[in-house]
């Protein structure tokens, strides 16, 4: 039984995230029904795909794919309203093309905002959970008009995509 429960603590030790380190497991950043596709590197107007295009429907729930503190970003005009979630492992992920519209039609009105798209009640600079809700994936900044779709983008130790 000692063992055992020693060689649990040694896997668990072994998998927690650590300052520095590589990417840690993550949690999956959309919720609900998605598609996506390996378009990292792919050739767009303004140069290299830094991201991966996860579509989902507007409005679906975008999570922290890992323990963190975020920001708000919001004076992009390519990414439109944006979130930055800065890792505990050291990795800073970027959420873009956010949700801006108060209906399910394509009426960008709602603004970068919570409830609209960041979670409501989530502050600027504020600590959250792995898994917990920080935004809704929409078709903000370059991406308006166009389907709606988390563009996610991983920063291992805070470096390049």
């Amino acid at each position: 039984m000692l063992r055992r429960s020693l060689l649990i603590l040694v896997a668990a030790l072994a998998a927690a995230p650590v300052a520095g380190a590589s990417v840690p497991r993550l949690v999956f950043p959309v919720v609900g029904p998605s598609t996506y596709i390996e378009d990292f590197g792919a050739p767009r107007g303004s140069g290299r795909h830094e991201g991966n295009d996860i579509m989902a429907r507007k409005k679906s729930p975008a999570v922290a794919v890992e323990a963190g503190r975020v920001r708000f970003w919001t004076t992009s005009s390519r990414a439109g309203c944006m979130l930055y979630l800065y890792g505990e492992s050291g990795t800073s992920y970027l959420y873009v093309h956010l949700n801006n519209d108060r209906t399910m039609k394509n009426d960008n009105t709602g603004g970068c905002v919570q409830g609209i798209a960041y979670a409501r009640g989530l502050q600027n600079g504020e600590r959250v959970k792995a898994g917990q809700m920080v935004g809704y994936v929409g078709d903000s900044g370059d991406a308006d008009g166009i389907a709606s779709h988390l563009h996610f983008e991983v920063h291992p130790n805070g470096g390049g995509a």
